[in-house]
């Protein structure tokens, strides 16, 4: 659909403020809304009560590991400005879902930061190497341009970049549905980037009620595909339809992004709604990490989302991913496995604290925390082993807190079908509550999840826990950094919501040389928007 280099938007960009310095705002806002999939009715009971010991609980220590270090990202007035209404850009936007990238460039190892609507480059010691791009001017759009559920991928086989975003279409189908893929033409993280496009408006499906868009894009990667898995919403209507994978050939996008081949052919894989068992919502797929050995298999794991609560993952399989090369179609296949208890997850409370802009419309306290689904969130490859978290609800005291559920999958390959085992499984359950957790590990499953914590006694704030393969988590909660105030945005307040704050909709961990690198939003001691106060932590420590 185009190109684009990064450090040439960075220098326009500039010149744009410098144009535009003066003139009057005009206040615009925007929300990416929590979309669930449609609840199972006959399984609205509330799950059973699950006791936790006092042994369970486990503590939250303020201190670091060793050799830990971080930085403080992209917040809400760097994208606030990013996306300027001088400029024409939609302005305020909640939630900053959280991408991030991880790999070397000429000027060392960087960190590719992508939250919506803006992006960033850092050096590991928080230097800025870019400056602020808004999403818009990434893939070539009208400043005008809502884009949601950005994603950051450096892919450790070929050494490139790769930044996802999606576009809602019209509902009269007008304008079509989008999923932008830019794809470096080089291994620099800078650019230059080709600009491709995914049809997603489906108006063909009329019975499915789209035109249609695929919300949640996750991206996934093995050794020759790259792969999106979407869930399928009508636009501005109530139908659910399932979840939509794309694949295409990682080798493919890169030889055309370099414009040597034609754009290679997207496979599109559907998986309907099933009400009443395992809902085709928020399919994961997973990634390599660096260093293990990689297949031409790609793996996804699925959770019982649309049920209160679940004792079971499902997974699938892409057979023989290296014939998306030649345009052909891999063979799916799919499996069930036993898994540990899991519910949905509560909303959670955060710490009193000043809220200026809650009070100036009126508000009387802080609100809480819209905190994830029990969906499982970005699943990590290694050796034959599948790495996936998912937030769930835990009895606590004589309510609920929200924790976190992890799992390790052993996956093996037999001919054109796989097996899957539970290889280790767990919880991290604190008198607080942890909210997108995700994990980072290399090929020996040792690495650490990632969340951010809040709770009545804790403003939100940057976790993470040691994690030692299929033996799961050891010792303390600890806290990168801790938040300074309430999470005081727009979406926690009439009339923008009803008092439930919108939060990013993922954390994000990567292993790359020896460290793990991590990535979540929390209340930063940062200069404020005007209509929010989030930001985002980034930092990494040494593999335990």
């Amino acid at each position: 659909m185009g190109t684009v280099n990064l450090r040439a938007l960075a220098s326009k960009d500039a010149r744009l403020r410098a144009h535009s310095h003066g003139k009057a705002m005009r206040l615009k806002r925007a929300m990416a809304p929590l979309r669930f999939v449609p609840r199972a009715a006959k399984h609205t009971a509330a799950p059973p009560r699950m006791q936790v010991g006092a042994s369970h609980i486990l503590p939250i220590s303020n201190m670091n590991v060793a050799g830990q270090r971080g930085f403080d990202g992209i917040t809400a007035a760097i994208n606030g400005s990013a996306n300027s209404p001088s400029i024409g850009g939609v302005g305020d936007v909640s939630p900053p879902d959280q991408g991030l990238a991880v790999g070397p460039s000429a000027a060392g190892t960087v960190a590719v930061e992508f939250v919506n609507d803006t992006l960033n480059i850092y050096s590991m010691n928080g230097k800025t190497l870019l400056g602020a791009i808004p999403a818009f001017q990434l893939f070539g759009l009208p400043s005008s341009a809502f884009l949601s559920d950005p994603r950051a991928y450096w892919d450790p086989q070929t050494h490139h970049w790769f930044l996802t975003m999606f576009i809602v279409g019209t509902p009269d189908g007008s304008q079509p549905s989008i999923q932008f893929i830019d794809v470096s033409q080089t291994t620099s993280p800078f650019g230059p980037y080709t600009t491709f496009g995914i049809n997603t408006t489906d108006s063909a499906n009329t019975a499915g009620g789209c035109p249609c868009f695929g919300d949640y894009d996750q991206i996934g990667a093995d050794r020759s595909g790259f792969f999106i898995a979407t869930n399928q919403f009508s636009i501005g209507g109530p139908n659910f339809n399932g979840s939509v994978i794309y694949a295409v050939s990682k080798g493919g996008l890169i030889s055309a992004a370099r414009g040597s081949v034609p754009p290679p052919v997207v496979q599109v894989y559907r998986v309907p709604f099933a009400s009443d068992s395992f809902a085709a919502y928020h399919i994961s797929p997973s990634t390599v990490t660096p260093g293990a050995q990689t297949r031409d298999t790609e793996f996804f794991v699925e959770s019982n989302s649309n049920l209160n609560y679940g004792r079971a993952l499902h997974v699938y399989a892409l057979m023989n991913t290296n014939h998306l090369n030649t345009g052909g179609r891999p063979a799916m296949v799919e499996t069930s496995v036993r898994s540990e208890f899991y519910s949905f997850p509560p909303n959670a409370f955060q710490k009193s604290g000043p809220f200026p802009l809650g009070q100036s419309l009126g508000a009387t306290g802080v609100g809480q925390l819209q905190s994830d689904f029990n969906a499982v969130q970005e699943v990590t490859y290694a050796d034959g082993m599948l790495y996936g978290t998912m937030s769930t609800g835990f009895n606590y005291g004589t309510g609920q807190n929200v924790g976190a559920a992890w799992f390790v999958l052993a996956s093996k390959v037999r001919g054109s079908h796989i097996s899957v085992t539970m290889a280790g499984q767990g919880y991290v359950r604190t008198s607080q509550n942890l909210l997108y957790p995700v994990l980072g590990v290399n090929a020996r499953g040792m690495g650490y999840m990632a969340f951010a914590v809040a709770g009545p006694n804790r403003y939100p704030s940057a976790g993470y826990i040691v994690f030692k393969g299929t033996r799961g988590t050891a010792g303390p909660v600890h806290v990168a950094a801790s938040g300074t105030t309430p999470l005081d945005d727009f979406t926690c307040y009439a009339p923008f919501s009803s008092g439930q704050c919108r939060y990013g909709d993922y954390s994000m961990a990567q292993y790359y040389n020896g460290r793990v690198y991590m990535a979540t939003e929390y209340t930063a001691p940062q200069p404020r928007d005007y209509f929010s106060n989030w930001g985002t932590r980034v930092w990494s420590a040494p593999i335990p």
